[in-house]
C-alpha cells in the first residue's frame, strides 16, 4: 500500500540526487509545465524514519519547485526498504528512457551502500548478469573527475562509454589529459566519436597530441576535410573520376610487378586458376568501361562540337537571309 501525501520539500533528503544527470534546460522546460498543469505525478520518497523522507525518484520535479519558489511537493510513500524502492523504479517504471550514467549510478548505489551482489540486482531488474557489470565499467574504470563531467552534462554517457571507458583501460594518462581539456570546453558527442576514431589510427606522437589539444587538433582536421570538399566540388565528378582511375593504375603497377612473385613455376593448378580467374574478371570490367566510355562518345559528342553544331541551328548565328527564308520578315 503506498500513500499519497504532501511532503515539505526542505525535509527531503536528496541522497540519490548524485545519480542524475544535471540538466539546467530540462529544469526549466519542466517548471513551465508544472505552472501551466501543476504537478500531475506525484514524485516516489521513503521514509526514512525519524520523520524524515528521501526521495528516490522526481529528482527533476523537485528541483523545478524549488525554482518556482514552491515549498510543497506531492509524493508517494514507498513503505519498503529504500533499495526495494530504487528496484522498483528502474524495473517497475516501464516506458522511461533511462540514460545509461543514471542506470551504472543506481547499480552502483545498490551495490555497495546497500550490499547486493551483481548477481542479485541483475535477477532483481530481469537482466542478464553483463548487463549489470557493463553499466558498472563506468565507476570501475572512470576516476570521479572524469564522472563529475557525465554527471554535470559536459559529456554525454555514450562517449563515456564508447570513449573514455575504453580509453582509461588502454591508457590511463592519456585519458587524464583529455578530461583536463573537457573541463576546460566541450566537445560535442559527434566530433568526440571522429577524434577517437582518428586516435586509433594514429602513432604515438599524433596520439599525444590528440589528447593534449583536442579542440586544435579538431580545428586542423576540420579546416583539412572543407579545404578537401572545397577541391571536390570544384573538380566535380570528373576530379574523382580522374583520382580514382590513377589510384587504379597505380594498382595494375603494383601488380605488374609482382606477377613473377605471384605466378611462378611448379605452381598448382588450383592457385594458378583462382589467380587468373580474378585477373579475367578485372579484365572483363576494364573491357566493359572502356565499351561503356565508346558508346557514350558515339551518343554524346564532345562539346566543342555540340557548341559548333548548335551554331549552325541557332537563328541568332545564321545570315540573315537563312533567317527570312527560315522564318519569313518580320516586316507586314
Amino acid at each position: 500500500m503506498k500513500t499519497i501525501e504532501k511532503v515539505e520539500i526542505a525535509h527531503l533528503g536528496l541522497r540519490y540526487e548524485h545519480t542524475r544527470i544535471r540538466q539546467p534546460s530540462a529544469v526549466m522546460k519542466m517548471s513551465a509545465s508544472l505552472e501551466r498543469f501543476g504537478q500531475l505525478m506525484p514524485v516516489l520518497a521513503v521514509d526514512s524514519g525519524d520523520g524524515a523522507r528521501t526521495l528516490i525518484d522526481g529528482y527533476l520535479r523537485v528541483k523545478a519547485l524549488k525554482h518556482m519558489g514552491r515549498d510543497l511537493v506531492v509524493a508517494r510513500m514507498w513503505e519498503q526498504s529504500e533499495p526495494d524502492a530504487l528496484v522498483y523504479m528502474m524495473a517497475g517504471m516501464q516506458g522511461r528512457a533511462w540514460d545509461v550514467y543514471e542506470q551504472a549510478a543506481i547499480i552502483n548505489e545498490l551495490r555497495l551502500a546497500h550490499g547486493i551482489s551483481c548477481g542479485q540486482i541483475a535477477a532483481l531488474l530481469g537482466k542478464d548478469k553483463s548487463w549489470v557489470t557493463r553499466r558498472l565499467l563506468l565507476f570501475e574504470t572512470l576516476d570521479e573527475k572524469m564522472i563529475a563531467l557525465i554527471r554535470r552534462g559536459k559529456i554525454s554517457s555514450w562517449s563515456a562509454q564508447r570513449i573514455l571507458v575504453p580509453l582509461a583501460r588502454a591508457n590511463p594518462d592519456h585519458a587524464e589529459l583529455l578530461i583536463q581539456a573537457l573541463q576546460k570546453e566541450n566537445i560535442s558527442t559527434r566530433r568526440l566519436s571522429l577524434l577517437f576514431e582518428h586516435y586509433k589510427k594514429s602513432n604515438r606522437n599524433i596520439r599525444q597530441n590528440i589528447v593534449s589539444e583536442p579542440h586544435l587538433f579538431l580545428k586542423a582536421m576540420e579546416s583539412e576535410l572543407a579545404h578537401k570538399n572545397a577541391e571536390t566540388i570544384h573538380h566535380g565528378p570528373e576530379g574523382k573520376w580522374l583520382k580514382d582511375i590513377r589510384v587504379v593504375k597505380h594498382i595494375l603497377m603494383r601488380l605488374v610487378k609482382a606477377a613473377p612473385e605471384v605466378f611462378y613455376p611448379g605452381q598448382s593448378r588450383l592457385d594458378q586458376r583462382r589467380l587468373l580467374s580474378a585477373l579475367r574478371d578485372a579484365a572483363i570490367v576494364m573491357e566493359t568501361l572502356k565499351q561503356r566510355i565508346d558508346d557514350d562518345q558515339k551518343r554524346n559528342p564532345p562539346n566543342d562540337f555540340i557548341v559548333a553544331s548548335g551554331r549552325l541551328h541557332d537563328p541568332a548565328h545564321q545570315s540573315h537571309s537563312q533567317g527570312v527564308a527560315q522564318h519569313g520578315s518580320q516586316c507586314h
